[in-house]
């Protein structure tokens, strides 16, 4: 792969900055959140269709928990404890969808380029799709930096064997 090539490399994930996305979503409450992860579903979709994630699935099961939580502290239901099961049920179900996620990230950064990406398992358990979104404003650099890696490795390993 030409230098030339290596500086159109791009991938076709849209880039928000996390301090803009966490003040949008908490000025939104929440709302925000919701349309940006749709999106960024929509954009591993396309770029990774071979493991499509069903968004209406997951959005149903987050908002729904999300209203039933509002709903329980509206009502009072469970004020004895800090969390309630819907708050419970919202949070299993963001971690595992964000899992999802990092992992078809990782995919396609394997099948496309040859490169394995590691994730911090502290970042996703707490921060879930705002460490997705740090990892994703990153994820061009990390490619370029890394595929750079292998060009100069090939090319000492050429210059070794010749």
């Amino acid at each position: 792969m030409s230098e030339e090539s290596l500086s159109k490399t791009n991938v076709a994930i849209r880039k928000t900055r996390t301090p803009i996305l966490v003040l949008l979503s908490v000025v939104t409450f929440g709302v925000y959140w919701y349309i940006w992860l749709w999106k960024l579903i929509t954009d591993i979709n396309t770029i990774y269709p071979k493991h499509y994630i069903h968004r209406s699935r997951w959005f149903a099961v987050l908002i729904l928990s999300h209203l039933t939580s509002f709903y329980m502290m509206y009502k009072g239901i469970q004020t004895e404890f800090i969390i309630n099961a819907a708050d419970i049920v919202w949070e299993l179900t963001h971690l595992i969808l964000a899992l999802q996620i990092l992992k078809n990230i990782e995919r396609y950064v394997k099948e496309e380029f040859e490169l394995d990406i590691k994730h911090s398992i502290f970042g996703w358990l707490f921060f879930g799709a705002f460490y997705i979104n740090y990892r994703i404003n990153r994820l061009a650099k990390y490619i370029k930096r890394e595929l750079k890696w292998k060009i100069r490795k090939l090319k000492r390993e050429q210059a070794c064997q010749n």
